[in-house]
């Protein structure tokens, strides 16, 4: 069960993000760095700033973290199982016949921003805080980008036999890949526009490459 939402001493103005499922410490230690890297990135990050955060002193953190590289790895990892895990929840739950409203709630969980007061959703967050790092990258795909494709590939036919669609796995494979790149892309972008007001092309989009239109 996910704990209540509560104030941290290490950013005191906006609710957590990882204690919400890490619990302890080491939940409030991903937090702080969060708290960093959204504000500088993970260039301009500093394992000095996520102490301060804190309130320990950098000896202490280093206690809790082998290094920066490793810390904002495991963020990574954290923030896509949970990712993956909320949208295949939704996934699993989707009626063919209401196609549209189910994968409005998609859409909804990769928009809900890790920290108030921003319109940022956390993978957004950590993406555009390392976008060049390829060992980064590999992370993202291996818990974001395989999962969903993956869980996508065993909800198509389903969809597909509802809907009286026959086509080949080359064909399905494409379509999911296509799906994803929507998806994914939409993270990025509803950190620079409005994302609210462009839902429906995004769903017109979705449900376009899909052939799930008519």
């Amino acid at each position: 069960m996910t704990a209540p939402t509560r104030r941290t001493r290490c950013c005191p103005d906006v609710p957590r993000y990882f204690s919400r499922f890490v619990e302890g410490r080491r939940g409030e230690v991903l937090d702080a760095a969060l708290c960093v890297f959204a504000e500088k990135g993970y260039g301009g990050g500093t394992m000095r700033e996520i102490a301060a955060r804190l309130g320990v002193s950098e000896p202490a953190l280093y206690r809790h973290c082998a290094s920066k590289e490793a810390l904002f790895a495991e963020m990574v990892a954290l923030a896509g199982d949970r990712v993956v895990q909320e949208a295949g929840e939704m996934l699993d739950g989707v009626d063919p016949e209401n196609l549209r409203e189910s994968l409005g709630q998609l859409i909804a969980i990769h928009r809900r921003p890790a920290l108030e007061g921003s319109s940022k959703p956390i993978v957004g967050t950590l993406m555009m805080a390392a976008p060049h790092n390829a060992a980064f990258q590999e992370t993202f795909r291996a818990h974001l980008a395989r999962p969903m494709v993956a869980k996508l590939e065993a909800l198509m036919p389903r969809v597909d036999r509802a809907l009286g669609l026959e086509r080949t796995q080359e064909d399905r494979s494409g379509r999911v890949r296509a799906f994803m790149s929507l998806y994914v892309g939409y993270f990025v972008t509803a950190m620079v526009f409005d994302a609210a007001a462009h839902d429906e092309a995004i769903l017109d989009a979705m449900l376009a490459v899909m052939d799930w239109s008519a």
